[in-house]
């Protein structure tokens, strides 16, 4: 029986993958989730997993020889996040790929987005690409699909959509309303996810998936309300920026600015598939836009949380990516970093470095107010990591760990804090320490770039 491992099992594709998959019979499914959920099948498992953690996945992980990554994270994951949410989806898609080479994955799944030839990326659609470029990257055989808008129940874009047609009965439509997309319809991307499953001469490369119509977004909205009975009055008027577009869309909808800004931040582009691209059986992706949204608006729409993931203790995540120097590892920009850290309190906070236990004391060590001990076992020249165990601004921790991690081919090297719980009241913590881990971590990226500036001279 083939075992395959679904990340981001609970979400609009995953459920109807999971679905489609267990209408095969020698097929069992692990299904991560951020919270403990109940299987309502045998062959189907669940399991509790912090994609952030790198140690959850490859444990989730064991005994599985295939795996789906069907992640994308613009919404919060801890009470305080600090950093981008592709600097997340980095860290969450690297985690992936080592769990997959540790544990012998031999295949993995991954849906993106269409990227389009023209013009600079939003970073929607750039996070994806990196992403991409991760798993791709990973020296394990890796599946590629690109897909633009997915209409079907459940999904955000397609909620989006529907809560401007149904709440709005004159609509502005500004310039990125002109813009041209391929919709495809969900059952046609399942259709497809899997296939190469089943097909190991389709495996390996990469595919653009599109709908057998070509639309703008303005006739989208005309179709879509249309077939809800909405007679809206759209007025085209070009000179709204989308800065402004993207405010009024939250504001109409209710969704989540983290969840809106860079979905219409990508509307500007044209999301058409490459020719180069295609998927070779064009008889899977032949669902018209039409049968695609009475199946969307008439069927059962799943309740989907839009909101993160609410964790039970205030508790905090921090990203940064910084340069890394030419001919440097992770181990060295750690050393770095705690080399540098007195420099840079100079007589105020100091660092104290013993073996495997980093201490920060304020003016006299007896002072301690942070303590962290390195993972021997966990740490390699391309990732360090080190544990919080202590300190007079460490709360009571279970996980909270800072690491320094290789990402993109060594371009980059990601500064990490997660699950870091602090002693100070949240609302202190939030307007001093937080802050100044801030200040600390950006001067430290600048610190790192001198090495670049100097080694170019």
């Amino acid at each position: 029986m083939k075992k395959i491992l679904i990340a981001g099992a609970s979400g609009f594709i995953g459920s109807a993958l999971i679905e489609k998959l267990l209408e095969s019979p020698d097929v069992q499914i692990v299904g991560l989730s951020r919270s403990q959920r109940n299987s309502h099948h045998s062959r189907l498992t669940w399991k509790k997993c912090d994609l952030f953690s790198l140690k959850d996945i490859a444990e989730a992980m064991v005994g599985c020889e295939e795996a789906y990554y069907l992640v994308h994270s613009m919404l919060p994951s801890a009470s305080l996040s600090q950093g981008t949410f592709y600097d997340f989806d980095l860290i969450m898609a690297d985690n992936f790929v080592r769990a997959a080479r540790a544990e012998k994955i031999h295949h993995i799944v991954y849906l993106g987005g269409l990227i389009p030839a023209d013009g600079e990326l939003s970073w929607h659609l750039r996070s994806r690409l990196e992403v991409e470029t991760v798993i791709r990257d990973s020296g394990i055989k890796s599946t590629v699909f690109r897909a633009g808008l997915i209409i079907g129940p459940g999904g955000s874009s397609f909620a989006i959509l529907k809560k401007l047609v149904e709440r709005l009965p004159i609509m502005i439509a500004p310039s990125w309303t002109n813009s041209k997309s391929q919709p495809v319809a969900l059952k046609d991307v399942i259709k497809v996810l899997v296939a190469t499953s089943q097909k190991e001469s389709v495996q390996g490369k990469v595919y653009d998936l599109s709908g057998p119509e070509t639309l703008t977004y303005n006739e989208l909205i005309r179709r879509t309300s249309a077939k809800i009975k909405k007679n809206n009055k759209i007025i085209s008027l070009n000179l709204i920026p989308i800065s402004l577009s993207r405010w009024w869309v939250t504001l109409i909808t209710g969704l989540p600015k983290n969840l809106i800004y860079p979905l219409v931040l990508s509307l500007r582009h044209e999301m058409l598939a490459s020719d180069n691209h295609r998927w070779p059986h064009p008889e899977d992706l032949n669902t018209t836009l039409n049968e695609a949204l009475d199946i969307a608006l008439n069927n059962h729409e799943p309740k989907r949380e839009f909101s993160g993931f609410v964790p039970v203790e205030k508790d905090v995540r921090s990203v940064q990516r910084l340069v890394l120097p030419a001919h440097r590892d992770a181990a060295w920009v750690a050393q770095e970093y705690f080399d540098w850290l007195p420099t840079f309190f100079s007589t105020l906070i100091r660092v104290q470095v013993e073996g495997d236990i980093c201490t920060f004391y304020l003016v006299d060590p007896a002072i301690k107010i942070l303590i962290l001990k390195k993972s021997q076992e966990r740490s390699t020249s391309d990732r360090q990591l080190l544990y919080v165990i202590g300190g007079l601004l460490s709360g009571k921790q279970d996980r909270g760990r800072l690491e320094f991690r290789e990402i993109l081919q060594k371009r980059y090297v990601m500064a990490a804090l997660h699950e870091f719980r602090p002693a100070l009241p949240w609302y202190i913590y939030k307007w001093t320490q937080a802050i100044f881990h801030i200040i600390v971590m950006r001067s430290f990226g600048e610190h790192l770039k001198w090495f670049v500036i100097s080694e170019k001279r």
